[in-house]
């Protein structure tokens, strides 16, 4: 078209970018098109405007590619068949908005703006027939997850209560070699960690256990399958509960994020409060620590020079407000990630273990929470296999195993009192040293490649 052609291709044939700016700035890929507001809109941008009660009910589509928007300028146009919108055929950059050909020769014969940059859209394809309705593949879907149901994986003194491989793959419902990833959630007691996995995963339905009282109703680590993203669901205990064992039961969370590749952090609160930042931060310090080992003799036997935090899971924090808004909203020019990141420094917490830490929030002015917002981001996560990929669910079980026989036994009172959420104590083996006659401390009792196949199953190839 012209010189300012290919700076103009993005958000066009490339990636659709948003056109709203309430949330994100404008610079955000474009996830879906709302046809009353007029505009395309990324994900922050269609849960923010949406969430208002007079635009709640619009009728928007989630965005495919090859999308072609429709003509901005001809919404409402009489000429238009049914009082309906033409696609547009090219976006003039100097206008930013999207043209149909009619509306383009309309409104850009003038001298003024027929030097405006253009840049065509691919012809629009016709919506193709599919013979199955949406209700349809929703009843289908509801069925399939009809069969699942929670099982005790863990109790909350740490010993196993799935006594091998094949009843770990029975009770999942899954087949012994199909390939899969984990995800697991963390909070405070009473903050709906089970009935957010319930909703962002199972429709709604009660897979794990929920309670409308202030005591956990989770005790221990219970898991379920989810068929449709190929995902072993972990749910956990409440971080700061009431209980025995609180030792045994906080080391048991270090555990299951060690086995897992996605993290929920799942908070109900109207600003984001230290003890997150701190559980994080030693929750890496830990990791980091304890596992160090085994994670450089992975890599060095895979021939891999990467930083360890490429081999970390990946954490989302799901910040859920009433009457605040959301991280970030107010300040464009700035990520919310970014601004998680600042948080972190200045508490003094350096979360290095982890491959990344997203934030996604949703407000809710009325009830039931919005979860989508949080399955997208979750679907993001899961496809990529840079770094981790999936594995077989008797690796997971063989990895959850093994980090039980190393680190396990009772934690003596005065260590329960330490200022970090996983001292060192908690992580003592139970095993002798025949030399001195001591405890052996971190990873020391684990066999050379245990975890290969469970951090970077990809490469046991090479």
């Amino acid at each position: 078209m012209n010189s300012q052609g290919s700076s103009a291709e993005k958000g066009v044939n490339g990636v659709l970018v948003c056109q709203e700016s309430y949330a994100c700035g404008g610079s955000d890929e474009a996830a879906f098109e709302c046809d009353e507001c007029g505009s395309l809109q990324c994900i922050r941008c269609e849960l923010e405007l949406h969430r208002q009660e007079r635009m709640r009910n619009h009728d928007r589509i989630r965005i495919s590619p090859g999308h072609v928007p429709y003509c901005d300028s001809c919404k409402g146009d009489g000429g238009v068949a049914n009082g309906g919108r033409l696609r547009a055929v090219v976006r003039c950059q100097g206008c930013k908005i999207n043209l149909c050909l009619d509306c383009q020769k309309r409104t850009h014969s003038g001298v003024s703006k027929r030097k405006h940059p253009l840049t065509a859209y691919p012809p629009s394809k016709p919506a193709e027939k599919n013979c199955s309705t949406g209700d349809e593949q929703l009843d289908a879907l509801k069925a399939k997850l009809e069969q699942v149901t929670s099982f005790l994986l863990v109790d909350e003194k740490e010993d196993m209560q799935v006594k091998d491989e094949e009843e770990f793959v029975r009770k999942l419902g899954c087949r012994p070699e199909e390939l899969l990833k984990v995800v697991s959630i963390f909070g405070n007691t009473g903050e709906g960690k089970s009935h957010t996995l319930n909703h962002t995963f199972f429709l709604g339905r009660e897979v794990f256990r929920t309670s409308p009282t202030q005591e956990s109703c989770t005790v221990g680590v219970w898991g379920a399958l989810d068929p449709l993203h190929k995902v072993v669901i972990v749910d956990t205990e409440g971080l700061l509960g009431a209980g025995t064992n609180q030792g045994q039961r906080t080391r048991l969370l270090l555990k299951v994020l060690a086995v897992s590749d996605l993290v929920i952090y799942r908070t109900h609160a109207d600003r984001l409060h230290d003890d997150l930042f701190k559980f994080l931060g030693d929750a890496s310090d830990a990791y980091l620590k304890h596992f160090t080992k085994e994670l450089k003799a992975t890599t060095a036997r895979c021939g891999l020079d990467v930083p360890l935090s490429t081999l970390g899971p990946a954490v989302i924090i799901f910040h859920e407000t009433v009457h605040t808004k959301l991280l970030g909203s107010d300040k464009p020019s700035e990520s919310a990630e970014r601004l998680l990141q600042e948080r972190f420094r200045k508490l003094g917490l350096f979360p290095e273990a982890f491959s990344s830490i997203q934030y996604r929030g949703t407000r809710t002015h009325n009830p039931p929470t919005d979860f989508s917002g949080l399955l997208r981001s979750v679907e993001q996560q899961l496809d990529n296999n840079t770094t981790r990929s999936p594995r077989s669910a008797g690796v997971i079980y063989k990895a959850l195993q093994a980090l039980s026989e190393c680190f396990s036994g009772e934690i003596p009172d005065e260590h329960l009192a330490s200022n970090s959420f996983f001292p060192d104590e908690y992580f003592t083996c139970s095993s002798i040293c025949l030399s001195c006659g001591n405890l052996v401390q971190s990873f020391g009792c684990y066999s050379d490649g245990i975890f290969d196949c469970f951090f970077m199953p990809f490469l046991c190839e090479l």
